[in-house]
């Protein structure tokens, strides 16, 4: 077990800011942790009281078992991190199934087990009010940070290859939105502490900053220019005085916000202060009976509010805050998409300060693209769908940079026009993004992409129209396919609208054909290959149909397969459970061996035939080849039973299977 780190922040972090702890630092690390590497100190000290435990692993067979340590031992921690650098996201689900109640277990209230990958993060964060764990997938490893600053420093420091440059402006827009607009509001503790200024510089002018009314922007915007202070500094900061109760919780809001906000679900006031940490569940239970006790009805959701304050959970500008939050985030979609009652559709964007947020459905993708252009503004258009994000650069109305995911410049942004119908959208005014390099440059006027994606967008359906069932047809390869490709001219071979395949397209329509294996849906081999835009691929599926390369899928798996399972199942009441089985083992063993093809197959403890899809797909076999082996397989079988019982009663078996006559 390779433990990477415990996680608290060092002594040298703290003196590269000119921060000082307000108690004397405790030297050592609890047992069982190790240092950072390259902390010679080892020293474990935090900005204030407060230290966050969090703990990095990376991925290996006996990871489950130090996790039930842990849990023997009592521990629980703010975070746990799960390095997949070098493994991916390729774990097996009952590992996932696993992990999820490690983390039931090991994690404190609005802590989070994030799985780490250079260009991608999930996590099974402890925030549902319900008591239950919320799943996230993120496109970049620092969209977490959003929610978690201090978890920062630790995970760069901890795992190899993270950019702590890359930390500004990463992750989700729609986390960045919430968390930048939100507003700090001072506890009752909090403003004691205020007046003592007793706090080191940096946190006592955060402190100082926070007047119940500045966003988090706005406060960070002032540290960096005032007290050059980088403003991911400052969210740690705030993270921490939120830590020591000193302001009321803004960032364990933020994925719940985001979260009602994209799948559209309205929120009541009771939930949303549980899932802030403003109350717990019980304290949310009595305040709910003294609300029935004296009759406020459950329809007035302020009075729930009011009866908060005047228990002391919280002020009369926190309830005011939440309120509003409520409104904006689990709110809009009363009206989305619906008449607004004056006969006009509703836009869905709200405005708040210099951002715009909204929702694609009430606008669509050329038409909020053309709105930013009419009012010529300049800035950072970020569109989330899923696990898929859009970043586009705008100056003065024209778009100059686009990238998604793999695709860049027009290839982004056509891609985006064409198939994008739904996602949340957040546009920064004069906003930059670290992420549009050169190579993300757009050439072309806006009215040229608009024409084009038109284009692109109609050719598409047109093809899917062709389709027996869309977007969701199986197709295969030809078993000549090889022979077929390599003698066929490229100059004779044409797209659905007579442009002619250029040798660099070439390379990559063969590149699709290698994830054409009757197995995979169209739409799956689209998401796939996310090196072209979607139309593109879809397009070379066409071009492939129309010249008889790949054919619509001719056989399936699952008929033959349910033959020899009904077989298997017949046969064992003859022969018995175990000598079944190991029938059924040895021939699968005397047929393919230890080879690839053996482990395409799988017989479970009762003695059940399957395939393994998950390691057929992932080896690239086509449909017939594993057909072929799970042939031979059966033959063996029933060779071995034909010895051992008699074959004259094997035989009425196979064929009232064939016929589907049997139960």
């Amino acid at each position: 077990m390779r433990k990477l780190g415990a996680g608290h922040i060092s002594a040298e972090q703290s003196r590269r800011i000119g921060l000082r702890p307000l108690t004397p630092p405790r030297q050592g690390l609890p047992a069982g942790n190790e240092p950072f590497p390259g902390d010679e100190a080892a020293e474990e000290r935090s900005y204030l009281t407060y230290a966050y435990s969090f703990r990095t692993y990376a991925y290996r067979e006996n990871l489950l078992a130090e996790l039930d340590r842990l849990v023997d031992e009592g521990k629980t921690f703010d975070g746990l991190i799960v390095d997949l650098t070098h493994t991916g996201y390729s774990l097996p689900l009952d590992a996932f199934v696993n992990f999820h109640a490690y983390a039931r277990r090991l994690l404190k209230p609005q802590g989070v087990l994030l799985f780490v990958k250079s260009d991608g993060a999930i996590t099974l964060t402890r925030d549902d009010p319900a008591g239950g764990l919320t799943f996230n997938v993120y496109d970049s490893v620092f969209g977490i940070f959003a929610r978690y600053p201090l978890l920062a420093d630790y995970v760069c420091a901890t795992i190899s290859g993270i950019d702590r440059r890359r930390l500004r402006g990463g992750g989700s827009t729609l986390a960045n939105h919430i968390l930048y607009t939100s507003i700090p509001i001072l506890t009752e503790k909090g403003g004691q502490v205020k007046s003592a200024f007793e706090l080191p510089a940096p946190q006592n002018w955060v402190l100082q900053l926070i007047d119940d009314y500045n966003s988090v922007e706005a406060i960070s915007k002032t540290m960096e220019t005032q007290y050059r202070v980088p403003c991911d500094e400052t969210l740690r900061i705030m993270q921490e005085l939120e830590a020591e109760k000193f302001i009321y919780p803004i960032f364990s809001r933020i994925q719940f916000l985001s979260n009602c906000y994209h799948n559209r679900k309205p929120f009541r006031l009771g939930r949303y202060l549980v899932a802030a940490g403003i109350v717990t569940p019980s304290q949310l239970e009595e305040l709910l009976e003294i609300q029935q006790e004296e009759g406020w009805g459950r329809a007035q959701r302020t009075m729930l509010g009011l009866l908060a304050v005047r228990h002391g959970y919280l002020n009369t500008r926190e309830l005011e805050v939440l309120l509003h939050d409520q409104y904006l985030y689990g709110g809009y979609h009363r009206v989305a998409d619906g008449d607004d009652g004056s006969g006009n559709k509703s836009r869905n964007i709200e405005t708040m300060k210099d951002s715009m947020i909204g929702s694609l459905g009430a606008i669509d993708a050329s038409g909020l693209l053309q709105s930013l252009a009419t009012a010529s503004k300049t800035g950072v258009l970020t569109v989330e769908k899923k696990d898929k994000t859009i970043v586009v650069a705008f100056n003065d109305g024209k778009p100059t940079h686009a990238l998604m995911g793999k695709l860049k410049g027009y290839d982004a942004l056509t891609e985006f026009l064409v198939f994008w119908t739904e996602g949340i959208f957040v546009f920064k005014d004069k906003g930059e993004s670290q992420d549009l390099e050169a190579s993300c440059g757009l050439n072309q006027s806006l009215d040229r992409l608009l024409l084009d994606s038109a284009l692109f967008q109609d050719q598409t359906r047109e093809v899917l129209s062709r389709l027996p069932a869309g977007k969701n047809v199986i197709m295969e390869r030809v078993w000549n396919f090889e022979t077929v490709w390599a003698t066929v001219p490229f100059q004779q071979l044409k797209y659905i609208d007579g442009v002619q395949l250029s040798p660099e397209d070439a390379q990559r329509v063969y590149a699709i054909s290698r994830l054409i294996d009757g197995w995979t849906t169209l739409d799956e081999v689209v998401r796939n290959f996310d090196v072209w835009p979607s139309y593109m691929v879809v397009r070379s599926m066409q071009l492939l149909l129309d010249y008889g390369f790949v054919q619509f899928q001719q056989t399936s798996l699952f008929r033959p397969l349910s033959v020899f399972q009904k077989i298997g199942a017949e046969l064992e009441t003859v022969l018995g459970p175990d000598q079944n089985k190991d029938m059924l083992e040895s021939s699968l063993h005397y047929v393919h061996g230890n080879s690839d093809a053996a482990r395409r197959f799988q017989v479970d403890p009762d003695g059940r035939v399957s395939v393994n899809l998950t390691q057929v797909k992932k080896s690239g076999t086509q449909l017939s080849a594993v057909l072929l082996d799970l042939r031979r397989w059966m033959e063996a079988y029933l060779s071995y039973c034909r010895r051992e019982t008699d074959p004259r009663l094997v035989n009425e078996v196979v064929a009232r299977a064939v016929h589907g006559t049997l139960n």
